[in-house]
């Protein structure tokens, strides 16, 4: 399987596996109206699990993210399965570069985020 976006950080040890999206992050739920469409929860654990290997321990841990344009409002929620992190969020394209470059650097480094967003 190939992802669009693979960040490995260094220190700390840390991977995240990114895949975007140019549709609406919501779908039609069972039992509401929206709901997050349950084909992307199974493609991106399937795609850290395809990233799992004996000789990678980034691979073992690695948190997912799957990116969507904001469509008909804001959407940012996350789960853990089997100790990997998963977030499915969106970012508003129509806002200027500057908002959505700090938006970008919030969602792969928060800590970096956090002290750029202080300092302003």
């Amino acid at each position: 399987m190939r992802t669009d976006i693979v960040i490995d950080r260094m220190d700390p040890p840390q991977r995240k596996v990114i895949d975007t999206k140019f549709t609406n992050v919501l779908g039609r739920g069972w039992y509401r109206e929206q709901s997050l469409k349950t084909g992307y929860v199974y493609q991106l654990y399937a795609y850290l699990r395809s990233q799992a290997r004996n000789d990678d321990p980034l691979a073992n841990g690695a948190d997912g993210l799957l990116l969507h344009p904001a469509i008909d409002g804001a959407f940012d929620e996350s789960l853990r399965i089997q100790g990997h992190r998963m977030r499915f969020t969106t970012v508003d394209l129509a806002g200027s570069h500057a908002v959505i470059r700090q938006r970008l650097l919030e969602l792969v480094e928060p800590t970096r985020a956090l002290a750029s967003t202080g300092s302003a």
